[in-house]
């Protein structure tokens, strides 16, 4: 049996690579392959998504590795040239998060981008609102009753070998207001 993988980009007729499929152990290697690998170079073709759309993905991506406490998915979004203006570097920030995952039972999380931006190509800004509860929010309206801890944060942004790493941020408290 003979897989052909065309793409639609190349002329009709083309084949763009052709894999023989044996039966057995290699068969079982293959699909593996396929399987572990294709979304890993889908995920990560800077062609696929525009910048703003990874952006945003990242913010994502690191909301929820806060809610589940996954402090290594956090460090590896932060940049190892990390620095802000409490001269705080990426270590510090890691102490930071294993204390206020220690101190917090459960984290539950609400935010808003207010605003990305692209001052050079390879650098971004990003103002994103956080509020932090205990307890799920499931709208802003429920801030003031879950007595939410809100913060505005100001993230630097800076492309390393193809990623966006976290390479500053400032924050300082919010108002209920903002998040509306």
């Amino acid at each position: 049996m003979i897989l052909t993988v065309s793409d639609s980009t190349v002329p009709a007729g083309s084949e763009v690579g052709i894999m023989r499929i044996f039966p057995g152990k290699q068969t079982v290697l293959i699909a593996m392959v396929w399987v572990f690998c294709l979304p890993l170079l889908v995920s990560c073709s800077p062609a696929e998504e525009a910048p703003e759309a990874q952006l945003r993905a990242l913010l994502k991506r690191g909301e929820t590795a806060a809610e589940k406490k996954e402090t290594g998915v956090l460090r590896q979004m932060i940049s190892e040239k990390y620095s802000d203006s409490q001269g705080q570097d990426k270590r510090a920030i890691e102490a930071i998060l294993r204390y206020y995952f220690l101190r917090n039972e459960s984290i539950h999380l609400l935010t808003r981008i207010q605003s990305i931006a692209f001052p050079q190509p390879a650098q971004a800004q990003a103002v994103v609102l956080v509020a932090m509860a205990g307890q799920p929010i499931s709208g802003a309206r429920e801030l003031e009753r879950l007595r939410a801890d809100l913060h505005r944060f100001e993230i630097t942004l800076a492309s390393e070998n193809k990623e966006w790493k976290v390479i500053r941020a400032e924050w300082r408290r919010a108002e209920p207001g903002d998040f509306f």
